[in-house]
C-alpha cells in the first residue's frame, strides 16, 4: 500500500477537515456473541483472549528531563507540557525516538541522535509553521542505570540544543522493558500540547534523507487524519536465519503493506490515552485501530510513503529470531481475538495469510510457481502460528494465562548506511 505522489509542503498549520475518522475499538474481555459471528469462532476467539492477561496499563513513574526543571526531572507531565508550550499554542508534531541504557554505548547513542536531529532540522526547514517537540526515551532497569538515564539525557539535550537551539526537546527517563512505555510517557504530554500527531522510530533502523520530513508531508496534507509510515528496505546479516528469512519474505510478502513502528507518524486521537497494556505491537494496535473492512481500500487510512525510506537489517542469530517470532505471532493473535470480526477477518485473510492457498486466494500476480511457493511458506508459517494459538487456547481454557509477551531484542545492534549491504529488498 503506498501513498499517492509526492505533495508539497503544506504552507499552514495542521487542518483536519471533515468528520472524524471512525476507529476501531477492541471488543469487551467479557462479550456476549456478536451478530454474524459463528459459535465456533466466537469460542475460539474468547478463549484465547482469555488465555493473555498482563497488566491492565504500561503505565510507570516517568521523570521529564528539560532546561528550566530540576536536574532529575519532574514526574509530573503538565509541567513538562507547560514548559514545551509554545506562545503561539499551534498544534504540532510529537516525534519520540525510543531506547535504553543498556542498548549501547553513550557514544552510539549520540551518533544516532545526531542523524535523527538532522531529520528534525529538515521537518523544520521543510515545514516551518508546524511546530516540532522531539521526546527522547531512555529506559532503565536499576537505580544505578536510572542515574545513568538521566546523565545520558542531560548529554543528548546539550547535543540538541548546541546543533538545534530553536528546537523543543524532552528526555524521558523511565523503567523498562517496554516500548508502549516510552510512546505513553510522550503521548500524555503530546496530548496536553494539543499536538496533532505523534510520530516514533527505532533506534536499529536507518532513515534515509529528509524521511521524516516526507512523512510529515503526506500526513498534513491528509489532513493529520490515519497514520503514515516509511517504506522498509531489508539489508541480510551474515546469519543464515537472516538469507533463510530474507528469501521468505521476497517470496511470501508479509504483513508489510501497512506503515510499522519502526519509522510512523499517527494522528494523536488514533493513541489517545496511550497503547493499553494489552498490546506489546505498537503498529499492530494502530492497524486494527485504522482498518476498515468497508472501505473500497480498507488500508486506505494506513499509507506507506515510497520517497521515505528507512533501511534495517533482517533478522539476527538463530535463537533470538525464534524468540522474536514467537513474540510477533502472540501479537498477532492476541489482535485477532481482541477486534471486531470484519477487521480480524480481513487483516487474516488479506493482510497476514494472502495467498495461502485453498484457505485464502491464490496469489497468480507473478506466476503459478511463485503463487504455490507463496502458498507453501505462508502454510509453514501458518503451522506454528497455529501451534502459539493452540497454547493460547489452553491457557485461556485452563485457566491459568500467559502473565506477559517476552521482550525479544537482538544482541547484534547494527545500524547500517544504504550502501552498506549488496543484498537488501524492500519489504
Amino acid at each position: 500500500m503506498t501513498s499517492e505522489p509526492a505533495a508539497p509542503a503544506v504552507p499552514h498549520p495542521p487542518v483536519r477537515p471533515g468528520p472524524p475518522v471512525r476507529l476501531n475499538r477492541p471488543l469487551a474481555r467479557r462479550r456476549r456473541r456478536p451478530a454474524g459471528e459463528g459459535f465456533v469462532t466466537h469460542h475460539l476467539r474468547s478463549t484465547m483472549a482469555r488465555g493473555f492477561r498482563p497488566p491492565e496499563s504500561w503505565e510507570v513513574p516517568v521523570r521529564h528531563v528539560l532546561p528550566g526543571l530540576p536536574a532529575d526531572g519532574t514526574p509530573r507531565a503538565e509541567e513538562a507540557a507547560q514548559a514545551l508550550r509554545t506562545p503561539a499554542g499551534r498544534p504540532g508534531i510529537a516525534l519520540v525516538v525510543p531506547t535504553y541504557v543498556s542498548r549501547v554505548s553513550l557514544a552510539r547513542q549520540r551518533e544516532w541522535f545526531d542523524a535523527l536531529l538532522d531529520q528534525a532540522a529538515a521537518v523544520t526547514r521543510d515545514h516551518p509553521l508546524v511546530p516540532l517537540v522531539l521526546f527522547v526515551g531512555m529506559q532503565w532497569s536499576s537505580a544505578e542505570e536510572e542515574r545513568e538515564a538521566l546523565r545520558r539525557l542531560r548529554v543528548l539535550l546539550d547535543d540538541a540544543r548546541t546543533r538545534l537551539p530553536g528546537l523543543r526537546v524532552c528526555g524521558l527517563a523511565l523503567p523498562g522493558p517496554g516500548k508502549p512505555r516510552t510512546l505513553n510517557g510522550a503521548i500524555a504530554v503530546a496530548e496536553l500540547l494539543g499536538c496533532a500527531g505523534v510520530g516514533w522510530t527505532d533506534d536499529d533502523v536507518t532513515l534515509e534523507e529528509d524521511c521524516l520530513s516526507r512523512l510529515v508531508r503526506d500526513f498534513l496534507a491528509a489532513g493529520c487524519r490515519g497514520a503514515v509510515g516509511a517504506t522498509k528496505v531489508a539489508h541480510t546479516h551474515e546469519y543464515a536465519t537472516s538469507r533463510l528469512l530474507s528469501r521468505a519474505k521476497a517470496i511470501a510478502a508479509p504483513a508489510t503493506n501497512y506503515p510499522h513502528g519502526c519509522c510512523i507518524l499517527v494522528a494523536t486521537d488514533v493513541v489517545a490515552g496511550g497503547l493499553p497494556g494489552r498490546y506489546v505491537s505498537d503498529d499492530g494496535y494502530v492497524c486494527f485501530r485504522l482498518l476498515d473492512p468497508a472501505l473500497p481500500d480498507p488500508l486506505a487510512r494506513l499509507r506507506l510513503v515510497p520517497d521515505a525510506r528507512c533501511h534495517y537489517y533482517v533478522a539476527g542469530p538463530a535463537g533470538e529470531t525464534r524468540r522474536r517470532i514467537r513474540r510477533l505471532l502472540l501479537n498477532h493473535l492476541v489482535d485477532l481475538a481482541d477486534w471486531p470480526l470484519p477487521v480480524v477477518r480481513h487483516y487474516f485473510r488479506h493482510v497476514l495469510f494472502g495467498g495461502m492457498w485453498p484457505l485464502t486466494g491464490f496469489d497468480s500476480s507473478r506466476g503459478a510457481r511463485h503463487g504455490v511457493q507463496k502458498a507453501l511458506i505462508k502454510w509453514l508459517y501458518f503451522a506454528w502460528f497455529a501451534g502459539i494459538g493452540g497454547e493460547l487456547y489452553v491457557r485461556g481454557l485452563s485457566g491459568r494465562p500467559l502473565r506477559r509477551i517476552e521482550w525479544a531484542p537482538y544482541s547484534d545492534i547494527r545500524r547500517l548506511t544504504p550502501s552498506s549491504s549488496p543484498t537488501r529488498q524492500e519489504s
